[in-house]
């Protein structure tokens, strides 16, 4: 190690200079803070800190996969957060959109494999189970997706998305009443309003494309009136 203070070489069993007691510099690749008083937890988000020397090669894949992403190129955009979690494994934005690109890229069992590797990692990471239950779903493991959406509901009752994936659960087992009763729950919680369009819009296609289910219509209508209402936005 070089002491970014005084410029001396010192070892690396050492967690700061032995010359001058100065700590190395590391940054948050999450928030991009910057600590030089020790410690290997970033105080502001609890992500895991890098060396300075690192944090260049981190932040130039991490900006490569990025533009891949928004290339929609996901392959070479999985390629560049596999690079990452080489060389940094729990690193949980990190963890989290790779399995998400997994998922995209219809790698199912990684992505499941992905998901579970990050709730090791941070058990209480948002969205993490729902994304488990997301991906369960479509593998029709029906029962395995309501243990985790639950565990979801349990960290994070006031949040959306485990009540849009559960009402979905619903409706391929054709519980509409069950679904109205968790669409009150939402309601009651204040549902976000770009979550409560998005599966209005999925409600819309199914009824078009799929399979037209009274029910699921008369339900979607009370999606539509509560977003009109609420949001004085026409759907």
């Amino acid at each position: 190690m070089k002491c970014n203070a005084c410029g001396t070489d010192y070892s690396e069993e050492f967690d700061f200079c032995p010359f001058c007691g100065a700590y190395p510099k590391k940054f948050c690749p999450k928030c991009f803070s910057e600590v030089n008083e020790g410690g290997e937890i970033c105080s502001d988000c609890g992500s895991e800190l890098l060396p300075f020397e690192n944090f260049k090669h981190y932040h130039d894949l991490k900006k490569k996969a990025m533009e891949y992403w928004d290339k929609e190129d996901f392959r070479k955009s999985r390629e560049c957060y596999e690079k990452i979690l080489e060389e940094w494994p729990d690193v949980e934005e990190i963890n989290f959109i790779l399995a998400w690109n997994y998922e995209i890229l219809g790698e199912l069992d990684k992505a499941l494999g992905q998901y579970k590797r990050l709730a090791q990692i941070n058990p209480r990471y948002m969205g993490v189970y729902v994304r488990i239950a997301s991906v369960l779903i479509e593998k029709e493991e029906i029962e395995k997706a309501k243990e985790y959406l639950k565990k979801e509901h349990d960290a994070y009752p006031f949040e959306n998305e485990h009540y849009i994936y559960s009402m979905h659960i619903c409706f391929l087992e054709d519980d509409f009443d069950k679904a109205n009763r968790i669409l009150d729950r939402l309601f009651a919680i204040g549902p976000n309003e770009d979550d409560l369009i998005c599966f209005k819009i999925n409600n819309d296609l199914n009824l078009k494309h799929v399979e037209y289910n009274q029910e699921l219509a008369d339900l979607n209508e009370r999606v539509k009136e509560y977003i009109e209402k609420n949001f004085n936005y026409n759907v």
